[in-house]
């Protein structure tokens, strides 16, 4: 492993003033989980590594009656998952934190890190020159793209967007909550994770400019029914192939609201509104649950190996709204 400072972050403003200090040498540490294995892989090389850990409150969950969720950035998985609350009102966000990787990760793992990890494409981790490494080509474009090809197209890396959490919060019109040494901000989810872009001199999956940090996470007050839905190849123990969030407000059966999440299957947290205008203000069953499901992956582009993803997809979309619609969720 390469030799790097490390700085114990006593405040967020601390964290990102260390942040401006560095530029693009610099990474934060969360738990660490994504960042280390990184690191002794040597795909990134940082001159400084900023922990997160030590600033006190960013793990805290607040959730008041008719109020806003907040969630803190440092708030392990496992908390979310079993958090009575969320389990209640916000299932969707619950469900999908239990089915992240193993209790183990869970419980180190963050909902910051999470939304914010990088690709786990094997192309990338095993040294390929690829756009993220400094090359010119993405091999998933005509390689094995089984696992970790988008199916949605993408901007010069092709490799999906991994994050089970970020489907949800999409689903649930999540705002990110982040500060730099200029001030705090709040992103919609959809801003905050739009696919692969440069900023500064990396290609990201994230938003977040070189000296800033996530906070927290809030999430608008309203009703829904909501469910998580995914397929893995060692159930909860692997990244999600493909899943889907969906959030809803039901009222004498009819969906007044929607939101359909696709995740595992384009470089960012994929929302149909298609499949959500076919179901507005009508009864989910399983006629329009299948048109709904074959809507949302109308726009579907495969790669060479991986066009199987799409029945799949309408497979978790269908299952999801019909659990909807059985009052499971």
């Amino acid at each position: 492993m390469i030799n790097f400072k490390h700085i114990n972050a006593a405040s967020a403003e601390d964290a990102v003033a260390a942040l401006g200090r560095f530029g693009e040498g610099a990474r934060v540490l969360a738990e660490g989980q994504d960042l280390l294995f990184r690191i002794k892989k040597y795909i990134v090389q940082p001159e400084c590594v900023i922990n997160l850990k030590t600033i006190p409150g960013l793990s805290a969950i607040c959730s008041r009656p008719e109020e806003n969720l907040r969630i803190g950035a440092l708030t392990t998985l496992s908390a979310i998952a079993r958090y009575a609350e969320l389990q209640r009102h916000y299932s969707v966000l619950a469900e999908a934190a239990g089915v992240v990787a193993s209790p183990q990760i869970r419980n180190l793992g963050t909902l910051g890190g999470n939304i914010c990890q990088d690709v786990w494409c094997w192309y990338l981790q095993d040294g390929f020159s690829c756009w993220k490494s400094g090359g010119k080509f993405c091999d998933l474009a005509g390689g094995d793209s089984r696992y970790y090809g988008s199916v949605m197209g993408g901007h010069l890396c092709l490799s999906n967007h991994l994050s089970d959490m970020a489907v949800a919060l999409a689903a649930l019109d999540a705002r990110i909550h982040v500060i730099s040494p200029q001030g705090a901000r709040a992103v919609p989810i959809a801003d905050f994770l739009s696919g692969h872009n440069w900023v500064g001199g990396r290609l990201q999956s994230h938003s977040l400019a070189l000296d800033e940090i996530v906070t927290e996470i809030e999430i608008p007050f309203r009703p829904t029914h909501s469910t998580y839905v995914k397929f893995a190849l060692r159930k909860s123990w692997d990244f999600a192939i493909a899943s889907v969030a969906v959030s809803a407000v039901i009222r004498d059966r009819v969906c007044e609201d929607l939101r359909i999440v696709l995740g595992g299957v384009a470089t960012f947290p994929y929302r149909s509104r298609e499949a959500e205008s076919l179901l507005k203000n009508k009864e989910i069953d399983e006629a329009s649950a299948g048109a709904a499901a074959e809507a949302a992956l109308e726009n579907a582009r495969p790669l060479k190996m991986n066009g199987y993803k799409v029945e799949l997809s309408k497979t978790l979309v269908r299952r999801a709204l019909l659990s909807l619609a059985d009052g499971k969720n």
